[in-house]
Parts: structure tokens; sequence; C-alpha cells
């Protein structure tokens, strides 16, 4: 299970960097203030991959 919850700790990481990344480049885009949104999907984003990953081991553990 630990890693699993390393998995999604370093999904998160990623998505922290990307977070102060991509507002510099996406601020004449959007505007300011509308990252809640992104940030929410991103969440969610890290949350499915990290169940992918649990899903995959599960069914290699089965074969």
């Amino acid at each position: 299970m630990g890693r699993y919850v390393i998995i999604f700790l370093v999904a998160i990481l990623i998505t922290i960097v990307l977070g102060f990344v991509m507002p510099e480049l996406t601020i004449f885009i959007f505007g300011p203030g509308e990252y809640l949104i992104p940030i929410l999907l991103s969440l969610f984003a890290c949350f499915i991959i990290t169940q992918l990953f649990y899903i995959i081991g599960l069914l290699k553990k089965m074969n």
C-alpha cells in the first residue's frame, strides 16, 4: 500500500510544480484567479492514476 501512496504523492508534487509554472504561461489567456478548477481536476487525475496502478497490481497478483 505504501507504493501507491508514494505514486500519489509524486503525482501531487508534479501538480504543485506545474501549478507554479503554468500560471505564468497562461495568465494572459485565462486571467488571474481561475485556477481552482484545474487544481481540482489535477487532484482527481492523480487519484485516478493511483487507482489504475493499484488495479494493475491486483491483476498481476491474480495471474
